[in-house]
């Protein structure tokens, strides 16, 4: 049988963070007998950390520069890339000139178009996978999808219109839904973390086919940091220089407020009710590992128990803090469809979960229904405060803790019926 060869634009992919390990745990679980796959990411800034980009059987990676829509990048610069959900052949066009300079759309549809001919006129299927965000990634998949007429999934590890992590406004609301419109038309498949935004998805879309696809766990990742290595030689110095000996350790990992502005109320209340409960903080220390924003600081500063905060690291290292923690602390928000990436390294990293939220949301369900932790509500006010208490002096035992449908083999396993079903008759 012929192989099916994916095209999967993730120009996150080689950052190193909890937004890569989506789909690069995924990948590496499919069948390579059955698919050979093609990942197109932005090589990282000169200095910043980067993930490796070794290709392996059957997956090959492209590093490759420009820059992408956002933060960095001027609404000017931006257009290209804009206009191309509209008028998709524009990559194609404008692909022979600029070099380097060109935006990160145009290389990787540049690379992908040269291999999509190439395996289509050998008689192979192909199907194109873009991962939100940033939107250039969608961009990408739905101008290759439409250009050869091949498959195409749009992943949305974030919300574009439904609960949307950037900047508000009217304009930029409209520019949001017309975009996530077009991108969404190539799509014969969008897939989504949580059931909150597919839900959304198939309320707005509903001759569409969706599926959630939540974020997950890969084994992997800790057997290896299972071992003595130098992060667990380091992993114990840190633990040895910031906790106080004999004490029980809850940590969190990542960031809180710079992914979510209203998660920084669950810190808020989560120092308030141990401040206002001694007996609850004695012989207890709190680690924050990862980044914290001025205001976030500000309120560990009034924390009269003992807390650290010493910043991001890499994640080997992270991973090794993690498994060494007696209870692992989550802080949501006011989002509905909120199931941060952490959460799913907390499953796995087998400690109780305390969840801190400001509504009932996907990560509040994923606790209840593995069995893995409690959450409690911050509306609540004392009654919450108690529950805290309670959660922090008695850690769960649930008897029937399962995490195996959030592991990447699993579901691995899902993403490649559905894409089976997207090219074999």
């Amino acid at each position: 049988m012929t192989k099916i060869n994916l095209f999967v634009f993730a120009a996150h992919h080689l950052s190193g963070n909890i937004a890569a390990q989506r789909f690069k745990g995924l990948l590496k679980y499919l069948d390579t007998t059955k698919y050979r796959i093609f990942v197109f990411a932005r090589e990282p800034a000169a200095g910043a950390p980067m993930a490796t980009t070794a290709s392996t059987a059957g997956v090959t990676i492209f590093p490759l520069p420009g820059r992408c829509v956002g933060s960095e990048s001027s609404t000017a610069a931006s257009l290209l890339t804009l206009a191309a959900a509209f008028v998709r052949p524009l990559p194609f066009l404008v692909a022979s000139g600029g070099g380097s300079e060109r935006p990160w759309l145009v290389q990787a549809l540049a690379e992908a178009d040269r291999l999509c001919v190439e395996k289509l006129a050998a008689g192979e299927r192909c199907v194109a996978i873009g991962t939100y965000s940033p939107i250039d990634s969608l961009v990408a998949a739905a101008s290759l999808a439409s250009r050869h007429r091949i498959g195409c999934l749009q992943d949305f590890r974030d919300g574009l219109v439904f609960e949307p992590l950037g900047k508000p406004g009217r304009l930029r609301t409209w520019m949001r839904t017309l975009i996530e419109a077009r991108v969404v038309a190539a799509a014969g498949l969008v897939t989504s973390v949580s059931p909150p935004l597919v839900a959304d998805f198939q309320r707005r879309y509903p001759d569409k086919a969706t599926a959630t696809l939540p974020n997950g766990y890969d084994p992997a990742d800790f057997a290896a940091s299972g071992g003595t290595t130098g992060d667990d030689t380091r992993a114990a110095t840190i633990l040895a220089r910031h906790v106080p000996p004999g004490a029980s350790l809850i940590g969190h990992f990542g960031r809180i407020g710079a992914s979510d502005g209203s998660a920084s109320n669950s810190l808020d209340f989560f120092v308030d009710a141990l401040n206002a409960s001694p007996e609850t903080a004695a012989n207890k220390h709190v680690m924050f590992v990862g980044e914290l924003t001025a205001a976030e600081q500000a309120t560990l500063q009034r924390a009269r128990f003992s807390v650290s905060a010493i910043g991001p690291v890499e994640r080997p290292l992270a991973l090794q803090l993690m498994q060494r923690c007696d209870q692992l602390l989550l802080l949501t928000g006011s989002r509905a469809s909120c199931a941060t990436g952490k959460l799913f390294e907390y499953l796995a990293a087998g400690a109780d979960i305390v969840c801190i939220s400001g509504v009932r949301n996907a990560a509040t369900a994923i606790l209840a229904e593995t069995g893995a932790g409690r959450s409690l509500l911050t509306g609540e006010q004392a009654a919450a405060a108690d529950a805290l208490r309670i959660a922090l002096s008695s850690p769960a035992l649930a008897a029937h803790r399962d995490v195996s449908p959030y592991s990447k083999p699993a579901q691995a396993g899902m993403l490649d019926r559905w894409l089976s079903e997207m090219v074999l008759p």
